[in-house]
């Protein structure tokens, strides 16, 4: 199951999960706020948990191993801290795991009105890469910029509810990141590119000590949104760890 980061939609993977669908059943969410998901009065990382783990149960979905883009691969470790018997394995791609949980203070609500454009090339024009990013794939670009916007009678606008974040909610109180992960009993891989910013290699040293080095990836010549930069190189090493997950899940980690 593949979770996208925020500000993104399942299509994010339409160039992703064919690749990996031979033996395995495949699926992609649209979190609320995004994509074709409705727009909440509020979010938390535990319905965003919930969200996911009711995407896998309503997918039917047996041993899930759940793969998580940035905001997304945050939300994939806290639904499989918080439902464990229901997933088998994560890889969290390019997320940060902090070693401290820190307060955390919501930005205000954005101002500015909904945005229409005149067609869809023209809201295409619109769309970016966030954090801001070169990416040399114009037509995975192009088409996950298509699958952003929706059209009305006032023109097309983003489907994003761009007030994501100052509607989130602390509603739990979670052990720091890092803990969640070295206490976790199914397999944890992890993906990172090596031009992320993200992933200095001060704070690629640390993941060691968190993620088993045997159950770690980067890709080359890829920033923050890995799978767009370096699909092929990212495909390559998904397999490679959900083959190794498979065995570490027969044989206990």
């Amino acid at each position: 199951m593949f979770v996208h980061g925020h500000a993104a939609h399942a299509h994010w993977w339409d160039f992703i999960a064919p690749a990996v669908s031979e033996g395995y059943d495949v699926v992609a969410i649209d979190l609320s706020g995004s994509g074709d998901s409705d727009h909440r009065d509020s979010y938390s990382a535990g319905l965003f948990a919930k969200e996911i783990v009711g995407c896998i149960e309503d997918a039917r979905l047996a041993s899930p191993v759940v793969v998580g883009h940035s905001f997304g691969g945050s939300m994939t470790r806290i639904a499989a801290h918080l439902y464990p018997n229901k997933i088998k394995g994560i890889v969290i791609v390019d997320s940060v795991i902090p070693s401290q949980a820190g307060p955390r203070t919501p930005p205000p609500t954005p101002r500015s009105k909904t945005r229409y454009y005149p067609n869809l090339t023209e809201a295409k024009r619109r769309f970016r890469l966030r954090p801001p990013q070169p990416c040399d794939n114009d037509f995975i670009l192009d088409h996950i910029a298509a699958h952003s916007v929706l059209e009305t009678e006032q023109g097309y606008r983003f489907k994003l509810d761009s007030a994501v974040f100052a509607k989130m909610q602390v509603t739990e109180q979670f052990p720091p990141a890092s803990d969640m992960i070295t206490a976790m009993k199914m397999p944890v891989g992890f993906i990172y590119g090596v031009k992320s910013r993200f992933f200095t290699p001060e704070i690629v040293a640390e993941l060691s000590m968190v993620v088993d080095e045997r159950l770690t990836r980067s890709v080359p010549d890829a920033y923050h949104h890995v799978f767009l930069d370096q699909p092929l190189l990212f495909i390559e090493r998904l397999k490679e760890l959900l083959k190794l997950m498979t065995v570490v899940r027969r044989h206990r980690w």
